[in-house]
């Protein structure tokens, strides 16, 4: 099964990337959709609303492998195809997923040993950027073996990737522009509406997620309670001559809009 030449490759890795793009109705869904796919992915592991963490960098060396494990996944469920032997079953054939937060992938034997498809996934959080290629894992395109016994792809070979897309932005961080050395601060302040109130003092005139907003006050039961009126942040600000709009409100769209 070792047999075959890159120029034969290309129409499998084509035929590969076509069922791909059927799957989800088209290369412009596959492309617009799948940065947001490894945003997700990328943010179930960093768990900022639990740990604060906001950065890759932030995690450890175990918790960086489960990127991966949840790129997969979240790809499975995005195109709707099962397991198969390999980590999908995709137009047939068996196909690894593999996930590198640097610049390389390691690929096991099992799958390069009968030069199987293996679709590669680059997430550079840092730049906010992420690439996505299909690869025929073939024995000559690879470094030598490590410990495990995987290899790495060889940088000539970069040119046998069929790329889907390179260098493609990712969502811009819902804690863009925050500083977050002072968000782990404020959420030690005790009493959840207080703790709002001053993190949108300090934050005037900015467009906040309710995902931040959810790891500010991360101990709440409803944290959203606590932003609100009836006795939240809107009712201490509102003091203050400073008012917090929602942009799921029709009136304060209009608001934010003539603001803007």
């Amino acid at each position: 099964m070792n047999g075959g030449s890159a120029e034969g490759d290309e129409a499998k890795l084509g035929a590969l990337a076509a069922e791909l793009f059927r799957l989800v109705g088209g290369k412009e869904v596959f492309i617009d959709r799948f940065p947001e796919i490894i945003s997700d992915a990328v943010d179930y592991v960093i768990d900022p609303v639990r740990t604060a963490r906001t950065k890759v960098s932030e995690l450890d060396n175990v918790e960086k492998t489960f990127i991966g494990l949840k790129v997969e996944h979240f790809l499975r469920d995005f195109i709707g195809v099962p397991k198969g032997l390999r980590d999908l079953r995709l137009a047939d054939e068996d196909v690894d997923v593999k996930n590198t937060v640097r610049n390389n992938w390691m690929i096991p034997p099992e799958t390069f040993r009968n030069s199987e498809p293996c679709i590669l996934v680059m997430v550079a959080t840092e730049e906010r950027q992420c690439s996505l290629g299909i690869i025929i894992a073939r024995e000559d395109y690879l470094n030598k073996p490590n410990r495990d016994g995987k290899r790495s792809i060889r940088k000539q070979s970069f040119e046998n990737i069929h790329w889907i897309f390179k260098d493609r932005p990712l969502p811009e961080s819902r804690y863009q522009g925050i500083d977050m050395r002072r968000f782990q601060e404020l959420r030690s302040l005790k009493g959840g509406s207080k703790r709002a109130a001053q993190f949108f003092r300090e934050n005037l005139q900015k467009a906040v997620h309710r995902g931040v907003l959810q790891g500010l006050l991360y101990d709440q039961k409803d944290y959203m309670k606590r932003v609100r009126g009836n006795g939240g942040a809107r009712d201490l600000l509102y003091k203050e001559r400073t008012v917090i709009l929602c942009g799921y409100m029709q009136t304060h769209s209009l608001l934010i809009e003539a603001f803007n």
